[in-house]
């Protein structure tokens, strides 16, 4: 009893430090991972821990940090928003489409935190060629790129870790990249389309009024060439991607898991590229790479200590059909990932989602496995657009508002996330639930 109990503790006083930040989360996880190491009684050995650490999570990520490292360089997402600026031609409302567009295109296939960091500048700088408030673009801007990183397994954390972790009976096999834009891509460009046109009315008509012909000369007079910094650069990096994407499209044919793939590319591009390696390490996000590595160590502390199946098979007792199941993972995900942030509620949950999945396949249902998954997958990415604290991308265009002089406050989003995330959670259950039943 004693091991659950201070296991328990320190996973919660840990948890607390991460939500509210009033230390630095990279720091505090590390500092829990260290406890339950050092804890008396426990018997956690160092290979054990290692042994709990998912480094085809890290060595994803690792290696998409890198390629987006050099394609930044390139000014490509600059060139883009500026040339859909310039081609709405003065209607509103095309601009604003063509900016989510790209933010959900682009998040799906490098990831929503970069896409928001390149294109929200962009769009302060659009906004006031307009004469237009950047408070609505902002919004759109986050919602896009949380719907859009849920088509692939790349496009948002909670996905790489699901997509890493994740195995679906009855041969135990991982979930592939193809899985992901095959069972949520229709999801998606569903959710996407539901969200312009909400957002179309929540902005309200005046938002959408053409801007005068003085400032549309001045958007129109802008040489969106300019903003591309390297085409030869451009070229490679774009050639790497591609390939990179190629090989997330057939890993599982060729018998490589997507970490593979990505270190892979990632070590191609610095060959054709010959940038220095040591200027593009220093972009590599590292707290947040050792931020996963003490989560996974208290997670699979939890695990060994019998506090996740304890919750598994609680959550199995509140109902014996897998629909309600399915649909109250769902919704849980996303009302708990939306204000306690989507990537440690994903973490948590995973190891759990697996004991329940491989109950109902020991039951005769493995054609169960896919629902859950993807319902625990949709709920963290759609809860990310519930509060600006519920996603990475969230955050990243909340710290960039917060240095311009219209900054995007926690009401404000709340205000028009709340109702979408509902509707979509709504959507996403009549979906998983019609698909998989």
């Amino acid at each position: 009893m004693y091991p659950v109990v201070a296991v328990t503790a320190i996973f919660a006083v840990t948890y607390y430090f991460i939500v509210t930040e009033r230390i630095n989360r990279t720091t505090v996880a590390l500092a829990g991972a260290l406890a339950v190491l050092l804890l008396p009684g426990l018997a956690l050995t160092q290979e054990e821990a290692v042994g709990f650490i998912d480094f085809n999570t890290l060595g994803l990520l690792v290696g998409m940090m890198l390629i987006v490292a050099v394609l930044k360089r390139t000014g490509v997402f600059r060139y883009l928003a500026l040339k859909v600026a310039q081609q709405g031609r003065g209607r509103v409302f095309l601009i604003f489409a063509g900016f989510g567009a790209i933010t959900a295109v682009a998040s799906a296939f490098i990831d929503n935190v970069t896409t928001v960091l390149m294109i929200v500048p962009v769009i302060y700088l659009i906004a006031d060629l307009m004469g237009k408030s950047a408070v609505p673009f902002l919004v759109m801007e986050i919602i896009m790129a949380n719907i859009g990183g849920m088509a692939t397994m790349i496009g948002d954390p909670p996905n790489i870790l699901i997509g890493s972790r994740a195995l679906v009976p009855p041969l135990g096999e991982h979930l592939t990249f193809t899985d992901f834009m095959i069972h949520l891509g229709p999801l998606v460009l569903i959710c996407l389309v539901v969200a312009i046109i909400y957002l179309r009315f929540w902005n309200g008509r005046d938002f959408f009024s053409p801007p005068d012909e003085k400032r549309m000369v001045a958007l129109a007079s802008m040489d969106a060439e300019q903003a591309i910094k390297d085409r030869g650069l451009l070229s490679r990096a774009g050639g790497v991607l591609g390939l990179v994407l190629l090989g997330f499209l057939f890993h599982h044919q060729m018998g490589l898991q997507p970490a593979t793939v990505a270190m892979a590319g990632a070590a191609l591009l610095l060959v054709v590229t010959r940038i220095d390696p040591q200027e593009v390490l220093v972009e590599v996000e590292w707290p947040v790479l050792f931020f996963f590595i003490g989560l996974f160590v208290l997670v699979g502390a939890l695990d060994k200590v019998g506090v996740v199946a304890f919750l598994a098979n609680r959550f199995l007792a509140i109902s014996d059909n897998p629909q309600i199941l399915i649909v109250l993972l769902l919704w849980g995900t996303a009302v708990i990932g939306s204000l306690l942030s989507a990537v440690p509620t994903v973490t948590v949950l995973i190891p759990l989602v697996q004991v329940v999945v491989n109950h109902f396949s020991s039951t005769g249902s493995p054609e169960l496995a896919h629902a859950f998954w993807w319902a625990l997958a949709a709920g963290a990415c759609l809860g990310g657009n519930g509060t600006v604290v519920g996603a990475a991308a969230n955050m990243a265009v909340l710290g960039l508002s917060q240095k311009q002089r219209e900054p995007l406050t926690f009401g404000v989003f709340a205000r028009a996330g709340i109702p979408l995330t509902a509707i979509c959670l709504s959507i996403a259950s009549a979906y998983i639930l019609l698909r998989y039943s």
